[in-house]
């Protein structure tokens, strides 16, 4: 039983890495920062920090990558209203365009099925 938990843990992670290869490929967006742009659909402006702990990376990594997504005007920063050392980010429209596109160029509910088949 162990092993067989094994065996499809190196599935769904093969099956992460040809995603993040599509990624890479298809649109030059690693999948840090694909999952940061899902973080930030459809919700008010997020602190980088409240980012970092909900798609559990570190701080420091999502800074970095907030960075770049801002730098590709995929995300726009605001400042605070009571704390103006604050930070918070939104999707830019050209951001929203970019996830809509990844989500009609990869069919993850083929790649879940799948994985439940084997």
């Amino acid at each position: 039983m162990k092993e067989q938990a094994l065996n499809k843990m190196k599935e769904v992670m093969h099956a992460v890495y040809s995603f993040e290869n599509h990624l890479v490929k298809n649109h030059a967006l690693l999948l840090n920062a694909a999952l940061t742009l899902c973080a930030l659909e459809g919700s008010k402006a997020k602190r980088s920090s409240d980012l970092a702990e909900e798609l559990g990376v570190t701080y420091s990594l999502m800074s970095r990558t907030v960075v770049l997504l801002e730098k590709r005007a995929l995300v726009d920063r605001s400042i605070g209203k009571t704390d103006k050392r604050e930070m918070r980010f939104t999707l830019t429209e050209k951001g929203k365009r970019l996830l809509k596109e990844i989500r009609e160029g990869y069919d993850l509910s083929t790649f879940l099925s799948t994985l439940k088949s084997r």
